[in-house]
């Protein structure tokens, strides 16, 4: 599986900062579930620290196509796929561990992925990939859970 988690990609000061500028951006936006972001976020100075940890973790030239985030109370599953080379969903806010679910080879895969990780995966590979499924959704309200998370399309060059 082509999957890759990074874990501590951004000091206890970059989080954050990242954090509260995403906030600020947050809305609600039609035929999006949730919070989300324009996909404009890597246009603007607060995510340079973040772009910068890529290159750590991409090798070769890239460059970024879409960068969004988005807030979610897990009380919805979004399948979805991405058109780019690489996908990079950054844990922003996930106290609860709780990652991204794919659907590989006809199966679920759930990807636990904690607070302040990146996991990049392959997207043409990947047949979809969503919030985690109905089993978590209780638990996550009941535990008052929301995670916030970042995610890039990345084009290599």
């Amino acid at each position: 599986m082509d999957i890759k988690k990074h874990l501590n990609v951004l000091n206890k000061k970059q989080r954050p900062s990242l954090l509260k500028f995403v906030n600020t951006k947050l809305t609600k936006i039609a035929g999006c579930p949730g919070l989300q972001t324009l996909p404009d976020l890597h246009h603007y100075k607060e995510l340079k620290p973040l772009v910068i940890k890529l290159k750590k973790y991409i090798t070769g030239n890239f460059g970024i196509i879409k960068c969004w985030a988005n807030h979610t109370d897990g009380g919805y599953i979004s399948w979805h796929r991405h058109t780019s080379d690489l996908s990079v969903v950054y844990y922003l806010q996930n106290k609860e561990s709780i990652g991204t679910i794919f659907y590989i080879n006809n199966k679920i895969v759930p990807f636990e992925s904690p607070q302040n990780s990146l996991v990049i995966f392959k997207s043409r590979i990947t047949l979809s990939n969503s919030i985690p499924f109905m089993v978590w959704i209780f638990a996550m309200k009941i535990l008052g859970f929301s995670k916030s998370r970042l995610l890039l399309t990345i084009l290599r060059i």
